[in-house]
């Protein structure tokens, strides 16, 4: 027999993940430094302590952390003064729930779950009505509708 064939370059470092695995107390072979890799090195570092100084430079300015916390509630805000967002938050996951059933057992499927649907639309609806509750927020009086004659 003649000498073993060599073993064709694999995308990605295979070998010596597998060996890492195998022996987690060996060190892991160093990689040489290029320029691409100190580039990317560099720009985690700013990049990183520019998040750092952000966050304190917000931290100790006039802003405060229950004002951040107030701005990140106003998406929850609207939604829960809104009727019709309101009740897609409801209706979406559990229509996306009766198309999953429906797809995995057609008619019967839906028939089967039904208790699964009810709780699903049941938390959500219970959701919506906690969270009005808690941030005390009103959806609008619905219009009387005008009869006409």
């Amino acid at each position: 027999m003649g000498p073993a064939p060599e073993e064709a370059a694999l995308p990605f470092p295979f070998f010596d993940i597998l060996d890492w695995f195998f022996s987690p107390a060996k060190q892991p072979r160093r990689r040489p430094r290029t320029a691409r890799r100190r580039l990317f090195t560099l720009a985690g570092r700013i990049a990183g302590s520019g998040i750092v100084v952000a966050v304190l430079h917000l931290r100790l300015t006039t802003i405060r952390l229950t004002d951040v916390a107030e701005a990140c509630w106003w998406p929850a805000d609207r939604i829960l003064a809104s009727r019709t967002l309101s009740n897609l938050v409801v209706i979406g996951p559990t229509a996306a729930a009766m198309g999953m059933f429906f797809h995995q057992g057609g008619g019967f499927g839906v028939l089967d779950n039904a208790e699964a649907i009810a709780v699903i639309g049941a938390a959500f609806r219970g959701l919506i009505t906690l969270g009005r509750w808690w941030r005390d927020v009103a959806p609008p009086e619905r219009n009387a509708r005008s009869r006409r004659s």
